[in-house]
């Protein structure tokens, strides 16, 4: 297995864990490389470029504008801090010296929301100058829950829609949405990971930030759905304070607009079908110690992956044994390990590159269950 990384004495990795920040994210496609090359090679005013990518963006999805921004993480960041400057500059350039004598910047949180999603997302609300208060449980929580906990210092209701946080009786993002509007008060969403760029916004999300580069499979990058064009244009302001140490250059914005192009006129196919994985699922099942299923998305999405439980006894190797192995070896492969705690690992299909990607995963297995 060869490539730019191999080449320099750098493991390369097989991606069967998802689309993750900690493994580059995804891949992009040709036509996405080709533009990202073109608008490297060029110069432009970036002001015009953050407010066309913008406009363009939010005729693409169905908002009244967009802000371009470098990850989710940032969309988040921006976010909080432009609804604490609005759109003075005086503010925005002072953020860090006002913060100590405003009271009203509190987001409100839910308690199964405050997660760490490879950071926690705590520090993205108060990178931006938010401060945290957190309701419900974390085993539960309802729209009481957040009512109750809004004042005169709250600037935003904050909703993470991920398979990170908790799944179990939490109020939904639509009724939260909906909650916000009646309330007056901005709703952040993250939906960072999420692959319907249109549905939060359509039900009434004041922002939505979407990463550019997982399941949109463009460059490093980021957007922010906005309601208005001033909440975008506030934003967008933030580039003139902390938005600097977080700025997206003119490839990846140009990139990113491609890959939204391609990504919504269904260009994006899978290599590896639903066929294939219960094929890979149908000849694992026959490994002694092992017995596997294919499994849906924790969060509902319409993703589907191969969930293998491990018998240490039969298999010689409990899943965290197995998440060691994997990961150890030249590919690296690395699995979906949320569960291996509790005997199982997942390999989710979308990131691998070829067939030949998931037949050595399985050769692997039978490898290492041998303990070769």
């Amino acid at each position: 297995m060869e490539n730019i990384y191999s080449r320099n004495g750098i493991r390369p990795v097989i991606n069967a864990s998802g689309r993750m920040t900690k493994l580059g994210v995804s891949t992009i496609n040709k036509a996405v490389g080709k533009t990202v090359v073109e608008a490297a090679s060029n110069y432009v005013v970036m002001d015009e470029l953050y407010q066309f990518a913008g406009r363009k963006i939010g005729e693409m999805i169905g908002t009244e504008d967009a802000c371009v921004t470098s990850s989710a993480s940032a969309g988040i960041a921006l976010s909080v801090a432009s609804l604490i400057c609005g759109n003075n500059l005086q503010k925005v350039q002072h953020i860090c010296d006002i913060l100590p004598e405003l009271s009203r910047r509190e987001v409100i949180l839910l308690k199964g929301h405050n997660v760490d999603f490879g950071a926690p997302i705590a520090e993205m609300i108060q990178l931006g100058g938010g401060k945290i208060v957190e309701v419900g449980y974390a085993n539960g929580s309802n729209l009481s829950d957040i009512e109750n906990a809004v004042n005169d210092n709250t600037i935003a209701i904050f909703f993470v829609k991920s398979h990170h946080c908790v799944q179990k009786d939490m109020v939904d993002v639509q009724s939260v949405i909906q909650l916000a509007n009646t309330l007056k008060i901005p709703c952040i969403v993250d939906a960072a990971a999420e692959e319907d760029l249109k549905i939060y916004a359509a039900m009434g999300a004041d922002f939505v930030c979407y990463s550019g580069a997982k399941a949109i499979e463009g460059p490093t990058s980021g957007f922010v759905a906005c309601k208005t064009k001033e909440y975008a244009d506030n934003m967008r302001l933030q580039y003139k304070g902390i938005g600097r140490a977080m700025k997206v250059g003119k490839e990846c914005t140009m990139g990113l607009v491609k890959a939204i192009e391609c990504y919504l006129a269904g260009e994006n196919v899978q290599v590896i079908s639903k066929n294939d994985l219960e094929n890979f699922m149908e000849i694992v099942n026959k490994i002694n110690g092992c017995k596997a299923s294919i499994i849906q998305d924790e969060a509902g999405r319409e993703i589907y992956r191969c969930k293998i439980n491990f018998n240490k006894d039969e298999y010689g190797l409990d899943a965290m044994e197995v998440v060691k192995k994997l990961q150890e070896g030249t590919p690296a492969i690395f699995t979906r390990d949320y569960q291996a705690n509790i005997g199982s690992i997942a390999i989710d299909p979308r990131p691998l590159n070829s067939i030949d990607e998931l037949n050595f995963i399985l050769t692997r297995l039978i490898e290492i269950g041998k303990g070769e």
